[in-house]
């Protein structure tokens, strides 16, 4: 592969393995990171490209999708995860500034980030995965809650607003495994199978429905 891929959510495992997959199979990677200044980091690594990204800033994410598109000219793929929140619990506890981190840098960064890279992706046409990792730690409190369904009601309602002029399908995972899920979200990427298309699967350890597949569609 050589294409220039996108991948928010480097912050999470699914994220880091996914773009150690897609950089050992040759593709250019960009991967936006936390930062107040859009600036480039040395990686040293020749296909790999950090760039700082301010989530809770529209002009910031605006600048990033501009600077990937300015250094290599378009961008023919991007896998947007959803970061789990790193606040409390218990809803009770949490302070204003929890509730502000949680909006500006989840629900709406994710949501910015989507929206600028809809149009390049397309241009080029391309894929658009959407991504809920596995959430350590089991049940999940009522942030990351309002989090969670914000970027998976988000998402379902955008692939159905596509249609075809995007080949885009969301994927949900409850496994641990982010070894076998990230495999699976890479040969998925290179087959792209046309009941895939516009689409919410989910990573289903140890089954094996359709192919040797363990992705598994669901309703969302």
């Amino acid at each position: 592969m050589n294409e220039v891929v996108l991948v928010s959510g480097s912050e999470t495992l699914t994220g880091r393995k996914l773009i150690e997959k897609l950089l050992a199979g040759g593709s250019q990677v960009v991967v936006p990171v936390a930062g107040k200044e859009t600036e480039m980091k040395d990686t040293g690594t020749a296909n790999l490209t950090v760039l700082s990204w301010n989530r809770s800033s529209w002009f910031s994410t605006k600048a990033v999708v501009r600077e990937v598109l300015r250094r290599f000219g378009n961008i023919d793929a991007a896998w947007v995860l959803h970061q789990p929140t790193s606040s409390v619990d218990i809803f009770a506890d949490s302070g204003s500034s929890s509730i502000e981190t949680v909006l500006e840098h989840s629900i709406k960064g994710n949501i910015a980030m989507i929206r600028e890279l809809v149009s390049p992706v397309e241009t080029a046409g391309g894929f658009l995965g959407l991504v809920v990792p596995h959430h350590p730690g089991g049940s999940i409190g009522p942030l990351e809650a309002l989090a969670s369904g914000a970027f998976t009601g988000f998402s379902t309602s955008l692939l159905q607003e596509l249609g075809f002029s995007l080949w885009a399908c969301g994927f949900f995972c409850n496994s641990p495994d982010a070894e076998g899920f990230t495999d699976e979200l890479i040969r998925l990427y290179s087959e792209k199978p046309d009941k895939l298309r516009n689409q919410w699967f989910k990573y289903a350890e140890g089954r094996k429905p359709f192919g040797g597949s363990s992705i598994v569609k669901t309703l969302c």
